[in-house]
């Protein structure tokens, strides 16, 4: 674990196959497992087990890239998972994002450190044709943490990908209720009503205008999900995420028009993911960043 620190933020940062930076699902570069304003006021929480899926071990503002081709891999095979390694596949069941593997390849990641900056340098063997190397600068100034992220595509076969920062945030550790509320000025307006789960069943959200709130605190994951052409199109999608009790909150700014945005929340989590889908050629290059503002007010 390393850290990067600014005059009111610190970031504490797992290198890849150090605890919780372990598991076969999300990005083991820059895996930033908890950001702490002014010296006390933590925002990361570890992904709980109380789920309708096994943990599958995430924490503070990790990333995941999605994009699944162990369907193109015979039994006993590798395939690639990016940002992770090459997995070998062991029956004819497809990538379980939650399943621990028993033989995986990892994919050696550079780290570049100065103490407010670090890059990430990771290159992905070939595998059924596909390559990839990805560079991610995570960088800190005041209140702000930033992500920048650019790939290549190294193979010969092109990639659809979608990658987005999971958000796994619990301010100053407050149990999830109506105190916690999510603005979402660029979605349509939601209302004011209890809201279905993406199971199509009564979750524990309400609408709240142009974003969301809870109904009630709930030890249940609920979750809804928002469209991509429902988002106008403008650049950087912003949202903000505050709690009322806490009086503090993280902002983001995402620099790509969302494919989607999930939102699910438990317990003392509220994780709003803005997901960013594109697709990359043979050879091609694609960059994009996101930056998150965190203060008390």
């Amino acid at each position: 674990m390393f850290t990067l620190e600014s005059s009111r933020l610190r970031l504490e940062i797992a290198e890849p196959g150090e605890r919780p930076n372990t598991g076969f699902r999300f990005d083991r570069a820059g895996f930033i497992a908890d950001v702490i304003l002014d010296g006390g006021m933590h925002f990361g929480a570890a992904e709980p087990r109380n789920l309708i899926h096994p943990c599958s071990g995430g924490r503070g503002f990790c990333s995941e890239y999605r994009f699944d081709c162990s369907n193109e891999a015979e039994v006993g095979e590798f395939f690639p998972k990016f940002g992770v390694g090459l997995i070998r596949k062991e029956d004819c069941e497809k990538y379980i994002f939650y399943k621990k593997y028993r033989e995986v390849k990892e994919f050696e990641t550079k780290i570049h450190t100065n103490g407010q900056k670090a890059v990430f340098e990771t290159e992905m063997p070939p595998c059924l044709g596909y390559g990839l190397t990805a560079k991610k600068t995570v960088s800190v100034s005041e209140n702000a943490m930033t992500m920048e992220i650019e790939v290549h595509n190294t193979g010969e076969k092109e990639i659809s990908m979608e990658e987005f920062c999971h958000n796994f945030i619990s301010i100053d550790g407050m149990a999830v209720g109506s105190d916690y509320q999510l603005e979402m000025p660029q979605i349509p307006d939601l209302g004011y009503e209890r809201l279905p789960n993406r199971r199509g069943f009564s979750g524990a959200f309400r609408g709240n205008g142009h974003g969301l709130t809870f109904c009630e605190f709930t030890a249940i994951d609920t979750d809804t999900l928002i469209r991509g052409e429902d988002i106008k199109e403008e650049i950087p999608f912003c949202w903000r995420l505050l709690h009322k009790g806490a009086r503090a909150y993280v902002e983001g700014e995402d620099y790509y028009h969302p494919a989607k945005i999930a939102v699910w929340g438990v317990d003392h989590m509220f994780c709003p993911e803005i997901v960013h889908g594109f697709l990359l050629k043979p050879g091609e290059t694609h960059e994009w960043k996101r930056v998150w503002r965190f203060d008390t007010y």
